[in-house]
């Protein structure tokens, strides 16, 4: 019995889904559970894993087409089967090779006689032949020939000029300009970001000491990699750091919705991961109430996996808070647009030496920027400078609180 293969529905705000790539050709053998093709929407690539075993056929959307959702797009069939008759799936977008449209074929114009150049003119007869052919009008040149006389090479020049393709406009090292289409990642960027930044925004920035803190990864490093394999990034401990000053400051953990303010009781943290054609939101759950261990290596397969765009909509969704950190890029400091439809984002820049006061003497410290951008509709700058406090102490004498979080309740045990 024939089995449809149906572009499923991710989420409720799928529409379509872009065939990016058959896995299987049209007549092969395919094995349940074995993927078939793959599928590109707003935010991750995935695959359809066949639902029977059998062969592939009558497969009816093409690599780069773009299909609606519920449609049936190719058949898994018996041996000697026929594919029954389905309508043709619904195509929101199809690509197509540009074809090499024919050269158009050129129609010379008659050019019109000069303004106000109504004179005798004396031309050759074998100059009057060519103009004629050409279709061009005598009163429009200047003779070269004896007395002004319009001769065979003068008709000739005109033709030349006229029939020559105008010159590429060149100017010194500017190359060609590309016009190439917006993946459906960076449309889906582009949208969201768009409507994030009509949101009033305003940013709060702070510097905070990073000597212990660093000195606490570095102590926390053998033990968390024992653990789970993975090494212990400066990303983790914010990201446990972020969501115990959450805890201590819950105004911040909510959202604007309908001229309402809603408060999270959970603390679920985006961290915006880059991938190759733009940027994923994966969520870090009940970060509060993770270990260290926990939150390491959680970050480290949401992280994996969304550079590999094996990601899930459901793992990119519900997110309370976001931390976007260009730390590792050398960036010093930057404001980052808020994550629709939280109401905060923390950007977070490198850690650096500056020379800082300490006891009345400049010295050198390891500093890093931290720049908090706020939905001024739900929350306050008050607000947002107590949370930033909370961070400041934790980062700046993070042992007793890290120690204490730092392994997994099993190890515990």
């Amino acid at each position: 019995m024939a089995t449809a293969i149906i572009l499923p529905k991710l989420d409720e705000a799928m529409v379509t889904g872009k065939i990016t790539k058959w896995l299987k050709k049209e007549g092969d053998r395919v094995e349940k559970g074995e993927g078939i093709v793959e599928i590109e929407t707003e935010k991750v690539t995935f695959e359809v894993e066949a639902e029977a075993s059998g062969i592939l056929g009558k497969v009816m959307a093409q690599e780069g087409d773009e299909v609606t959702v519920g449609t049936t797009i190719a058949f898994i069939l018996e041996p000697g089967e026929e594919a029954p008759e389905v309508p043709e799936p619904a195509i929101a977008a199809r690509a197509k090779a540009p074809a090499e449209a024919p050269a158009p074929a050129r129609e010379a114009p008659v050019l019109p006689a000069a303004p106000g150049k109504d004179r005798e003119f004396k031309a050759s007869p074998v100059a009057r032949k060519i103009a004629q052919e050409h279709n061009i009008d005598l009163n429009t040149l200047e003779g070269t020939g004896p007395g002004g006389r319009i001769v065979r090479e003068d008709v000739l020049r005109a033709a030349a000029e006229r029939t020559a393709a105008p010159p590429e406009a060149k100017e010194p090292g500017l190359a060609k300009e590309e016009l190439a289409p917006l993946s459906s990642m960076r449309k889906v960027i582009a949208r969201r970001m768009t409507e994030s930044f009509q949101a009033p925004h305003f940013y709060l920035t702070i510097e905070v000491d990073t000597q212990e803190f660093g000195s606490t990864r570095e102590s926390l490093l053998p033990a968390i990699e024992q653990e789970t394999g993975i090494r212990l990034t400066v990303t983790d401990l914010l990201i446990k750091i972020v969501a115990k000053a959450l805890e201590d400051n819950p105004a911040m953990n909510c959202t604007y919705i309908d001229g309402s303010v809603r408060l999270f009781r959970r603390i679920d943290i985006g961290l915006v991961t880059a991938v190759e054609d733009g940027l994923l939101v994966p969520v870090i759950r009940q970060a509060n109430k993770k270990s260290l261990a926990e939150i390491t290596r959680a970050r480290a397969e949401l992280t994996r996996r969304a550079r590999a765009g094996k990601l899930g909509m459901v793992e990119m969704r519900n997110s309370t808070f976001t931390i976007s950190n260009l730390g590792m890029f050398g960036i010093d400091q930057f404001g980052a647009i808020l994550q629709p439809p939280e109401a905060a984002i923390l950007a977070v820049g490198r850690i650096a030496d500056r020379a800082v006061a300490r006891h009345g003497k400049v010295v050198a410290r390891p500093m890093m920027t931290l720049t908090l951008s706020i939905d001024h509709r739900v929350l306050d700058g008050v607000i947002g400078a107590r949370f930033l406090q909370s961070l400041r102490n934790y980062i700046e004498n993070p042992v007793s609180f890290l120690y204490n979080t730092a392994a997994s309740p099993q190890s515990e045990k």
